[in-house]
């Protein structure tokens, strides 16, 4: 199985999620914040063509597929690598190792909308995590220096980002230096279009989504 995979333009690290858990606790012990994002299809296909958002991507500690798709449509990963990714097991280890430790996590979303599905999904996934407050932040707000002040101003060890890309890429490339947390988690591909993927309507398009992912990464292999 090899270690990482290019899709769309993005290099994939291909680990189990006990791999990529022991990445994620070295990133707790640096100083400087450390970056984990968890892509989804519908990422990487809004991203194909965006030569700067890849770049912001890969440079990235640790870069992971949301969505097992990813890896078949790449065929590699191997099946147990697969079944994680379904299962999100890695959030759910992290987010359990976060909450064991006491660790505190500050949420931000562009949305009041965005925020309230993030807060009810991780609420099912582990009632214990810490919650050291929340920010909603768009692109057109031009307001970096007030939301790092408030993310700083809480003392908070991990920030869970659902900022859509590439705001999101943006976002923390632009004020990674000024962050005083130790892991920043982009990962809306779990939490905000994981909520509405249950919908009627959501899952018809994820449907489609899967169909047009597939031919599409098929295309580039």
């Amino acid at each position: 199985m090899a270690d990482s995979i290019e899709v769309m333009g993005v290099v994939l690290d291909c680990l189990t999620a006990k791999e990529a858990m022991l990445r994620a606790m070295q990133f707790m012990e640096n100083d400087l914040v450390d970056t984990i994002e968890i892509l989804s299809m519908k990422d990487l296909m809004n991203g194909r063509e965006d030569t700067e958002w890849q770049d912001l991507v890969n440079e990235c500690g640790l870069v992971m597929p949301g969505e097992a798709e990813i890896l078949k449509a790449a065929d590699t990963g191997g099946r147990n690598v697969e079944r994680e990714t379904a299962d999100h097991v890695f959030i759910k280890l992290f987010l359990k190792y976060l909450q064991k430790n006491q660790k505190k996590i500050f949420l931000l979303a562009e949305t009041e909308e965005d925020l309230q599905d993030t807060t009810d999904a991780l609420r099912r996934y582990n009632r214990g995590i810490r919650l050291a407050g929340s920010g909603v932040v768009k692109p057109e707000d031009n307001r970096d220096e007030s939301v790092v002040n408030e993310i700083n101003g809480t003392e908070t060890d991990c920030i869970l980002s659902v900022l859509a890309p590439p705001y999101q890429e943006q976002f923390i490339s632009r004020n990674r230096a000024l962050l005083n947390a130790k892991v920043w988690l982009g990962c809306g591909a779990l939490f905000r279009e994981g909520s509405r993927a249950r919908r009627p309507a959501g899952r018809v398009r994820h449907f489609f989504r899967k169909f047009l992912f597939s031919w599409r990464a098929g295309k580039e292999q």
